[in-house]
């Protein structure tokens, strides 16, 4: 089922492609866990590569701690390690995932949940720096979310997006690019966070381009 919906994802990845329940995509990623990395790393999923490398200019600091929302498997996670940050939790909806992660023995703590506009199991400003990679795709996460990825990073903090270009520039099909905007210029006008940079990322997944979003927590 996973390399079927990755062959499809990789075409084009439009809204019908996905599950369209919360509990769908825990399945989801669930069945693919075990496959997830040669897989994507076969289909050219430059995500994690590209936003460390945004990251280690905006946190320079090597002690940092970091949230990696998400986290899959562990692949940014994998690419904290290798670019010197060493203090990294990780949140995931799914629990084989998790299972992946702990035996890569890479993160702290690691939490298993969604994430909505319900309140995490984690204190306010806890993280230096939020990280989400691959995870703004249809029936997974969306921009309710902001106000609690906010919460949980420390004020001066950053919180990271890395997705894909489609899914920011298109609302029609994707529910994403006006809502998205529009609640990116709202945090804005709350003070909750300021907007550092909008970075291009060539070849973010296979021949589809991506956009890494940088925000600080005010």
């Amino acid at each position: 089922m996973a390399s079927s919906f990755l062959l499809h994802a990789d075409k084009g990845c439009d809204k019908d492609t996905w599950p369209d329940t919360l509990q769908g995509t825990r399945q989801l990623y669930d069945n693919w866990a075990k496959t997830y990395d040669p897989e994507l790393k076969q289909h050219g999923y430059n995500g994690p590569t590209a936003t460390v490398k945004a990251l280690v200019k905006w946190v320079p600091d090597k002690t940092a701690r970091f949230m990696d929302i998400a986290c899959g498997t562990g692949l940014i996670g994998e690419e904290l390690l290798k670019a010197g940050y060493s203090s990294i939790d990780g949140l995931d909806m799914s629990t084989e995932s998790i299972k992946i992660c702990k035996e890569k023995n890479i993160y702290g703590r690691l939490v298993c949940s969604e994430v909505t506009t319900n309140r995490l199991d984690i204190d306010n400003d806890t993280y230096d720096a939020t990280v989400c990679v691959g995870c703004f795709v249809p029936h997974h996460m969306n921009e309710e979310c902001f106000p609690e990825l906010a919460r949980i990073t420390k004020p001066g903090g950053f919180l990271v997006i890395t997705m894909k270009q489609a899914y920011f520039d298109t609302s029609e099909d994707y529910n994403y690019g006006g809502k998205f905007e529009a609640a990116i210029q709202s945090m804005v006008q709350q003070g909750k966070w300021e907007v550092m940079a909008r970075d291009h990322v060539e070849g973010y997944f296979g021949e589809h381009n991506g956009v890494t979003l940088v925000f600080k927590i005010m």
